[in-house]
This record gives C-alpha cells, structure tokens and sequence, in this order.
C-alpha cells in the first residue's frame, strides 16, 4: 500500500449544487407532487511544485436521482455536454526539474473522500430517524483508513504526462454505500441535506512505504 505524502498534495472539491429537478416526491394525497435533484459538479484545478506542475479537469457531473417506484436513491454519471465523461490528470515537468522527471514524471497516486461528512441518520431497519445512526453516503472503492491504493500510470505526450479515467472507471470508484429508500418529503428533504459536502479527488507524489 501507498501512503499520503504530506510533500504535494492537490484537491479538487465537487461541491454539491443547488439546482433540483429530478426527484419524485411519493406518499400520501397532502404530499404534493414535487421534483428536485442533487447534483455535483467538478471545478478544474492545477497546483505547481518545484519539479512540475499537476492539473485536474473533468467533463463530469454526479446526480442523485430516484431510480424507481420503490423510491431508491441512485447515483448517475454525466457529462456536462455531449462529450463522453473522463476525469484527467495532467503532470508537466518544470524546465529545471531532473532528467529522470523529465523522462518518466512524478510516481503518483488518487483517491476520493470527503472533507465534509455526508451521512444520512438511519434506524436499525434502514428509515430514515432524526435520533438513528449517521450513514456515510457515499463509499469509495479505493480508500481504506488513508491508504492509497489506485496508482497512476502515466501516458507521455512529449513535454507532458496525462492519466485519464472513464465513466465505467469512475463509476468503479464513486457509489452509494447502501439503498436508501426515500418514501416521504421529510426523507427527501433529510437526504437531500445530507448531500451538503464535498467530495474530493487528490493526487499526491506520495512517498512508496512499505
């Protein structure tokens, strides 16, 4: 396993938004009929170091939808154009960084977290209860207790170095943690409010530990 290096360590936070329009209100009749979404969208960012310089940039938007009639929460994947999804990375060597850099770039490593806990408070059977235990959302595939465990396999292209994921990359790495069953406005509105965080990417030139 690789662990964070406190060295150079870039972030890239997916805010959720405040733009709703796909969720379906279900209930009874003095629940009125209602549709909203939370979505998550990713701000490009770069960070320069002394050998070079790292760039995230993606063509990727998360939405929490409803997926069906028994009112389960779902995660979509989709660009924000008609472009396919991708999350790239991007290292360029710095005119004075060493040879060795120049030639092979940073060994490098990312994974995805949350700065801020998203969690949804649930009872012992699922539903949702102001007094239940907190529920992490969201669960990502490649962290475990700040181990890093997806390295970066770079592509060079002449004065640069990328790495690229897809949709069904990314959809490997991103997920809900559980079915969450949102049957009434008040479920809706929690869940929904749980959704106030963040979600991170970081890309690090960790130090390899053993």
């Amino acid at each position: 396993m690789k662990k964070l290096s406190a060295i150079i360590a870039m972030v890239v936070c997916l805010t959720i938004g405040g733009v709703y329009a796909t969720w379906t209100y279900a209930g009874t009749d003095d629940i009125a009929d209602a549709l909203a979404e939370a979505k998550v969208t990713i701000a490009d960012t770069e960070l320069t170091g002394a050998n070079g310089t790292y760039k995230i940039e993606s063509n990727l938007a998360l939405v929490v939808d409803q997926a069906n009639e028994k009112h389960e929460a779902e995660l979509l994947f989709k660009s924000n154009n008609d472009q396919p999804i991708f999350l790239k990375i991007t290292f360029t060597p710095s005119v004075n960084a060493p040879k060795d850099i120049k030639d092979n770039a940073v060994p490098s490593e990312l994974y995805f977290g949350v700065t801020t806990p998203m969690q949804y408070k649930i009872d012992a059977d699922g539903n949702y209860s102001e007094t239940g235990t907190p529920t992490d959302i969201f669960t990502f595939s490649n962290v475990s207790d700040g181990d890093l465990d997806v390295n970066i396999t770079w592509t060079n292209e002449g004065d640069k170095f990328t790495y690229t994921l897809n949709q069904s990359q990314l959809e490997d790495m991103i997920s809900l943690s559980q079915t969450f069953v949102l049957d009434t406005k008040a479920e809706h509105d929690a869940f929904r409010a749980a959704l106030a965080g963040n979600i991170v990417a970081r890309v690090t030139d960790g130090t390899v530990n053993a």
